[in-house]
């Protein structure tokens, strides 16, 4: 019953700030994951004309191949996601400097259509595995880290001036965790998936 109740209490708090951090962020959210999609939408139209061209890798037929690194991939990936939650969180030094964030995002957009068209060189399988369950999923955690730190910042910013402790320790508390929780799931992507379905699949 004990458990039963700290569970209740838990959800109980967590619901109601989900539910006020979306409707206080819609602006946000909507506007930047509007633009991940509808820029990633246009840049498969145009980089598939281009697909010749392009060479990109594909981890999993690296990972069926045997040459594929868990260490410098998921280093790779990670260092990435810390390198965009920094960018964001320092946007808290200047009015509107997060509206930088919107060209970002575009670039990551863009360069997911890149990756996947490039890395789409081989059997349906591998190419929706590579295209799914790793670039998509990483390239949106992302956009995921970027609006969230956005999101923050500019709930809270207006509570006190740039020197004021209170607020930047906020800020920081907030980027850290959204950092870790994020890369967390692209080492899921990087490590845990490739290698179950390496035993499962190969």
């Amino acid at each position: 019953m004990a458990k039963n109740n700290k569970f209740k209490l838990n959800k109980g708090v967590a619901t109601p700030f989900i539910k006020n951090f979306l409707r206080d962020n819609k602006l946000f959210l909507i506007t930047f994951f509007g633009l991940y999609i509808a820029i990633f939408a246009i840049s498969i139209f145009i980089v598939f004309n281009y697909q010749d061209q392009l060479s990109h890798n594909n981890y999993y037929q690296m990972l069926l191949q045997g040459e594929y690194s868990y260490f410098k991939v998921t280093l790779k990936y990670v260092l990435f996601n810390i390198l965009f939650a920094f960018c964001a969180m320092i946007t808290y030094r200047k009015k509107y400097a997060f509206a930088l964030m919107y060209f970002v995002v575009t670039f990551i957009s863009y360069r997911l259509a890149v990756n996947i068209i490039g890395s789409w060189q081989y059997n349906i399988v591998i190419n929706i595995l590579n295209a799914v369950l790793f670039y998509f999923i990483i390239y949106t955690m992302y956009v995921i880290t970027i609006v969230l730190i956005i999101s923050h910042i500019n709930s809270h910013y207006l509570y006190c001036n740039d020197r004021c402790p209170a607020t930047l320790k906020s800020i920081f508390k907030f980027s850290l965790i959204t950092t870790i929780i994020t890369s967390v799931c692209i080492i899921i992507c990087t490590v845990i998936l490739p290698m179950i379905l390496c035993k499962i699949l190969f």
